[in-house]
């Protein structure tokens, strides 16, 4: 993945989708102030609403997005994946979804979907054989239950060989700053041990973004079609915004997918 400019804006994206447009936002070129500054995309955070709504506004503008259509998740930490229906479009932005969506699924043409992270996982999913789209976020209670691999699914239960799917991971906390307690680092040890490290002072250190790999190659996709960023949010948080290092006063990034 490579950092490029779009418009007044920075961006992560990846060559696996080139022609689609994608991307994971950077936290500079919005209009959010102090902790939240600048691009702020979380709209439930403590920021001023309307600006946050600027900043999504922005982001849609600059990277050519169907804002008229934007989807968003509305994250409980479940492993709730939705393939959306035309009546659940503006849904996470202009109309509630009535419970936790932390992953969507779309397969509609000129409808941008969004999934936020500040430390947690955000994946963007592409079958360009079978043109579909998918937004996840996982944080350590949806790696637990592993949503990502329940996004695989609903994409294979609508069409989709899993061999096609290419995956691509975010931005998000590394290993070397994402220090948990015993009961949560126990929960992946036995499965992921690579990925965990215990402390002297029976911590855990742990890798949520290699778990996320991890559960792909087991949910079916090729090797070659995960990319992983290895973005620590929380040492790059002059870039992106980080839950950790901010010491929960943060904005939210975003990561963006469309089909055209």
């Amino acid at each position: 993945m490579e950092i490029v400019k779009c418009g007044n804006i920075k961006i992560l994206v990846s060559e696996k989708l080139k022609g689609v447009k994608h991307g994971f936002t950077l936290r500079n070129g919005g209009v959010s102030e102090g902790d939240f500054g600048s691009l702020n995309l979380g709209l439930r955070r403590g920021d001023n609403p309307f600006k946050a709504l600027r900043n999504i506004e922005i982001c849609t503008d600059e990277m050519g997005l169907n804002k008229e259509r934007l989807t968003l998740t509305y994250q409980l930490h479940t492993k709730n994946v939705r393939f959306l229906k035309e009546e659940d479009i503006g849904k996470g932005l202009i109309r509630e979804w009535g419970e936790g969506v932390d992953g969507v699924v779309t397969d509609m043409l000129h409808t941008p979907i969004m999934t936020y992270s500040a430390d947690c996982v955000p994946t963007l999913l592409y079958d360009g054989v079978r043109k579909m789209i998918g937004a996840v976020h996982g944080g350590w209670r949806g790696t637990k239950e592993n949503i990502i691999a329940e996004a695989v699914r609903v994409m294979a239960e609508n069409g989709c060989e899993r061999e096609n799917i290419i995956a691509l991971i975010g931005p998000a906390i590394g290993i070397c700053c994402y220090e948990v307690s015993g009961d949560v680092g126990e929960a992946f040890c036995e499965k992921y041990p690579t990925m965990v490290k215990r402390m002297p002072n029976d911590k855990y250190m742990v890798d949520l973004k290699g778990i996320t790999a991890c559960q792909l190659r087991e949910a079916g996709l090729k090797k070659e079609n995960i990319e992983n960023s290895n973005i620590c949010t929380a040492c790059e948080n002059e870039s992106f915004f980080s839950h950790r290092a901010q010491k929960g006063r943060s904005g939210l990034l975003g990561g963006f997918i469309q089909l055209d």
